[in-house]
């Protein structure tokens, strides 16, 4: 046997396999809380900021080096699917000189509302969703508060040097993560606004603002270090002046930026990092400080950002290309309506993000026919990515009502422009063309169904007649067929697919998992797989399934509470191979390892 071979035959036993882990050791945001406008959850406070600790552990053993390492956060429901935030992550790399063998560090996360609060808003709707399918009607739904559990996941991404770099990481079950309670407020009426004495305008405040630091180490070890910041006022387009003053008291140069039509600014500045030099015993020194930002216009001091490198001045310098920025479009669907007794959406989101290959500043701006965002301020630089998004109302009072020979709704374009400080176009998205389809409600027909916003038709009685008659169809349509049966997944698995026979295309069907144990099967509960299908096909993560090779799969159709009704298929997961490249002994191979502490039951 060679000593390659034999190396490889003892690393399942011996303790050359990394330890890695990341976990929320403090929520700081214990409470979401979403309001509503009486028929959908609409809004979140701009103020709120999602804040974490999070302590990441990596041990490479005797063979490893760590050569980088990433963390981010994201939420998730339990059976609600989940979200990543990892543009507000931290990240690290070291040189190759400088790379520990373990790296043991608490870092604090800060993630702004702009960024999840799109997510939260459709658990609040999902929820009122779920409500109205019961027989509920808007004024019993939104006349309390209803409260659901969101787990605060840490991702964490990590790159390392050795023969352990190849291991397995088990899913957290769902009870273990650290959870806020998100709020789903109740409507209480329309405030009116009280008339003033006062004539005088009160100055805009900052009532928001965070900085962060990514570290970067360049050719020779010259250090460099990118401060993120972002500062909201309570007011638009107001501009803030500001110093980055580090814990010797020295200050930078003032940068001026404008909150814009959001409230908040998002901005990045790079500076270089000098050596310290070498202690008496030889040994080079970290370079370690801390930076805050200094308001100038406004009264404000945003919290410490710490950072720790090992630098060495010098190297050459390198060119790097002034390229605009990449962009990439989203538009999602927010809250229901109901329009000849079909839900459509009541509204759109236009998210955008830009993702920096050089340094530009301009205005960002969304438009299609008959529309056209007001634009919004950016600066950028290279690896930067900033987020950006628009609202965009649908109306509904031309809608026909439904036909026989193809689905309600309506079209809508949406584009994307990005300009630079001249005002000249820089990139841009072409207008897409996006399908807003309305969809028949799902009805107990036990309960007759109250309240809900309805849009009036040219004609009340030969509308609300057809809307009766689509309404029932519709609650036909979801019923599949007798008999049908589950093709995929069954017996030995290859990829997460769902596949049914006998069903129709508008069914709905329950999904449930389970894990086979040493007591039997058990039910899983995760966030990252499937609670409901439509249709005959679905996907999920094979690396969802943690725990165990063999599970089971239940199927039932949406609304019968008869189990006989349900199917079930039994499958077996392959077995995990470690990867990695073949490389002789005594030369460790490079293996980047991607943790995703994922929820299990």
């Amino acid at each position: 046997m060679s000593a390659a071979a034999a190396l490889a035959a003892l690393l399942p036993t011996v303790a050359f396999a990394d330890t890695v882990d990341a976990t929320v050791t403090n929520l700081v945001t214990k409470q979401i809380v979403v309001q509503s406008n009486g028929s959908s959850y609409h809004n979140v406070s701009h103020l709120a900021n999602l804040v974490a600790d999070v302590r990441i552990q990596v041990d490479t053993e005797a063979v490893g080096r760590v050569k980088s390492w990433k963390i981010w956060l994201a939420l998730a429901g339990e059976e609600s699917g989940s979200e990543d935030y990892p543009t507000f992550g931290k990240s690290k790399s070291y040189d190759v000189l400088d790379r520990p063998r373990r790296v043991d560090r608490t870092e604090r996360l800060i993630v702004p509302s702009t960024m999840w609060k799109s997510f939260v808003l459709a658990r609040c709707n999902e929820l009122a969703d779920d409500l109205r399918a019961q027989g509920l009607g808007n004024t019993a739904i939104f006349n309390q508060d209803r409260k659901l559990p969101l787990a605060v996941v840490p991702r964490f991404d990590a790159d390392t040097s050795g023969a352990g770099s190849n291991y397995f990481v088990e899913g957290t079950p769902w009870s273990l993560h650290k959870k806020t309670e998100l709020v789903c407020k109740k409507w209480s009426g329309a405030s009116i606004p009280q008339a003033s004495d006062s004539l005088s305008v009160t100055p805009a405040k900052v009532v928001n603002k965070g900085l962060s630091i990514y570290e970067q180490y360049g050719a020779g070890g010259l250090c460099k270090i990118r401060l993120d910041g972002w500062i909201t006022t309570d007011r638009k387009n107001t501009e803030v002046s500001f110093r980055y003053r580090n814990q010797e008291g020295k200050t930078s140069e003032v940068w001026t930026v404008n909150t814009g039509d959001n409230r908040t600014a998002t901005f990045s500045h790079w500076y270089d990092i000098k050596d310290n030099g070498f202690s008496e015993s030889g040994i080079r020194l970290a370079e370690t400080g801390f930076i805050r930002m200094i308001g100038v216009s406004h009264d404000f001091r945003s919290d410490w950002a710490e950072y720790t490198m090992e630098c060495v001045e010098g190297g050459p310098d390198t060119l790097v290309a002034n390229n605009p920025p990449k962009l990439t479009m989203q538009v999602v669907e927010q809250g229901k309506v109901m329009v000849h007794g079909r839900l459509c959406p009541e509204r759109l989101k236009l998210v955008g993000l830009l993702e920096g290959r050089g340094n530009f500043s301009g205005q960002v701006a969304f438009f299609g026919p008959g529309y056209l965002s007001p634009p919004q301020n950016y600066t950028i630089t290279h690896d930067q990515k900033l987020p950006f998004g628009a609202d965009v109302e649908l109306d509904w009072s031309d809608t026909p009502p439904p036909s026989p020979h193809g689905p309600m709704g309506q079209w809508r374009k949406f584009g994307m422009s990005v300009t630079n400080g001249n005002n000249v176009s820089i990139a841009s998205i072409p207008p897409k063309s996006h399908f807003l389809q309305c969809r028949a409600p799902r009805l107990n027909p036990a309960v007759t169904p109250q309240g809900g916003l309805t849009v009036a038709p040219r004609n009340p009685a030969s509308a609300a007649q057809q809307g009766g008659q689509a309404a029932v169809a519709g609650q036909l349509a979801l019923q599949p067929l007798p008999g049908f049966a589950i093709q995929a997944p069954k017996g030995q698995l290859r990829r997460g697919e769902i596949r049914l026979s006998g069903g129709q295309p508008n069914a709905s069907y329950v999904l449930r998992f389970f894990r086979k144990g040493d007591g039997g099967y058990k039910r899983v509960r995760s966030a990252l797989l499937p609670n409901k299908m439509k249709g005959t096909t679905a996907r999920f993560k094979l690396s969802a399934l943690t725990g165990g090779r063999d599970w089971r799969l239940a199927v039932c159709p949406a609304g019968r509470k008869d189990k006989k009704a349900c199917k079930t298929s039994d499958f077996r997961l392959p077995v995990a191979k470690a990867t990695g490249r073949t490389s002789t002994p005594g030369t460790p191979q490079g293996t980047k390892a991607f943790i995703v502490p994922g929820l299990g039951n």
